[in-house]
């Protein structure tokens, strides 16, 4: 019996680390989007605050899931183009930018090995190249079939509030963890069915 709790626990704390690592990968994906949006600094001298901001959140954000502070990786008020008109969104030096975020990238790449051919080609998540629409509607579907054949009122509740929770664009995925706890404590097959539905959905 304790053999068969510590491998669900270990399954378990498998599962989260999975999901954190495709996390990361997200907000690593993000920071590329945001670096391949800068010009060259031949090309045009000054990027808009915007794309600052976003890089900045992304930051707090992977500071946040990972519990590693990358805020030394910012972009502070340095890199601003000075100005005497205070009424209007800053710029930023496009010089100062682009190398401050080819770090963290640089940095993510190193620790994770995202961008190698290996990682690119390693099967330990399966994500799916879908549209949000049909990857809505496959979890939509999926779960609701779990629902249907579910004999438990407390069941088809988690497995509601689950689908709720991945459907919507701002996952909460403390909530997503709470309920993958309930669903492999209450039943190891419900789990393996659910597993895939996780990995599915775009983290």
């Amino acid at each position: 019996m304790i053999l068969v709790k510590n491998s669900f626990i270990n399954l378990k704390n498998r599962i989260m680390a999975e999901i954190q690592l495709t996390k990361i990968k997200s907000i690593y994906g993000d920071i590329k989007g945001l670096l391949s949006q800068i010009p060259l600094p031949n090309q045009d001298s000054y990027i808009s605050s915007f794309i600052v901001k976003q890089f900045n959140s992304s930051i707090d954000e992977l500071s946040d899931v990972t519990g590693t502070d990358y805020s030394r990786n910012k972009v502070t008020h340095e890199a601003i183009v000075p100005t005497h008109n205070h009424t209007v969104e800053p710029f930023y030096y496009s010089a100062s930018v682009r190398p401050q975020i080819g770090r963290t990238i640089g940095r993510l790449e190193e620790e994770y090995g995202f961008g190698s051919i290996n990682n690119q080609s390693s099967p330990n998540i399966a994500i799916f190249n879908k549209n949000q629409n049909e990857l809505s509607i496959n979890i939509d579907y999926t779960i609701n079939n779990l629902i249907d054949k579910a004999d438990d009122e407390e069941q088809k509740t988690k497995l509601r509030e689950l689908r709720d929770e991945l459907n919507k664009p701002n996952k909460n995925w403390e909530i997503i963890k709470s309920i993958l706890i309930w669903i492999l404590n209450f039943s190891k097959d419900l789990f393996l069915e659910v597993l895939p539905i996780i990995l599915q959905s775009k983290i």
